[in-house]
């Protein structure tokens, strides 16, 4: 194994799950530099020179550098934005944003013989609307979906059944009150084909009342762990309770939807992907969502995870 990194992990300045992959490698002292790419320019250089053979340089943060050339892994968790904080406020800021994000990424994706968990491109692909038709064409079930913002057939939707409003991207965002969070909620009576859903995507789910167990897995290349949880309380978003009224343990699932995991993830290009799935009272397993730089440090498998996410980064970087 080469003494300079080989590695880059690729993400913000607090990062629980990615630190126990770090605490992995170093053990093993497989070499890696930790950069926070969103982080350039405000406190991250980069210096990269077009060669006969692709691009040469180094990225470094003033504690740890990575030559481009030598790179073979990126472990791509969840990087800050390119804020470009010392530009002036404004349009000024915003151009500087933009071309950081076109410099730093063109750089790093223009590399060869790069191995990527999970590359970026891969990521912005997983939409909400193209894995639920993903999930559909691999035989997995899906809660009935409509997506749009007309209010007639928002409220037709509402009415055929109960319905639950989801977001399509991350739930959580700075709003004009502060920081809020926006969970499942079933949608009531009185806003069935609300003239406000012309305002944005509404993305409604037929609700899945009679749930007995939620499962997480961690999809590592082939590799599937999974977990499935359990709780007394009633419950639409099982993120929304007390993590504490919530148990995990090792679960097990039919060996049909296994596959159709694997396939999905493999479609999407992704060396990692955090499922979601629920079981209701017949044994029926419906597919939620994936999630390429998911959580699963709370399950049971997190050190088997841990393991084998090192073991992916270590072999390539080994090449």
């Amino acid at each position: 194994m080469p003494d300079r990194p080989r590695i880059l992990v690729a993400t913000g300045p607090i990062d629980a799950t990615a630190d126990l992959v770090i605490d992995e490698l170093n053990r093993r002292r497989v070499p890696l530099a930790r950069i926070d790419v969103g982080a350039f320019p405000d406190s991250v250089t980069l210096s990269a020179r077009l060669g006969t053979s692709g691009w040469i340089g180094e990225i470094d943060n003033g504690s740890r550098a990575l030559r481009l050339e030598e790179l073979r892994a990126v472990y791509w968790r969840r990087p800050s934005a390119y804020a470009a904080e010392t530009a002036a406020p404004g349009p000024v800021r915003e151009f500087a944003s933009r071309e950081a994000r076109a410099g730093m990424g063109g750089v790093l994706y223009a590399l060869p013989d790069v191995t990527w968990m999970n590359h970026p491109h891969a990521i912005t692909a997983c939409t909400k609307p193209a894995q639920l038709a993903a999930f559909a064409r691999a035989g997995l079930l899906v809660p009935d979906t409509w997506i749009g913002n007309e209010p007639k057939d928002h409220g037709a939707f509402c009415a055929e059944g109960s319905a639950v409003s989801k977001t399509l991207g991350p739930i959580a965002y700075d709003g004009p009150d502060g920081y809020r969070v926006l969970f499942t909620g079933r949608v009531p009576h009185e806003h069935f084909g609300d003239v406000r859903a012309q305002a944005t995507a509404n993305h409604l789910q037929r609700e899945i009342a009679d749930k007995v167990a939620e499962y997480r897995v961690a999809a590592v290349g082939e590799r599937l762990f999974i977990s499935e949880a359990h709780t007394a309380s009633p419950y639409l978003d099982i993120r929304a309770l007390d993590p504490e009224s919530v148990t995990y343990k090792p679960g097990t699932l039919p060996d049909s939807v296994q596959e159709a995991i694997r396939t999905v993830t493999r479609e999407f290009g992704l060396l990692f992907a955090a499922w979601d799935l629920l079981r209701d009272a017949e044994g029926t397993v419906w597919a939620l969502e994936l999630n390429p730089a998911g959580q699963w440090a709370f399950t049971p498998d997190s050190d088997e995870i841990m393991r084998a996410i090192a073991d992916h980064l270590e072999e390539a970087a080994s090449q």
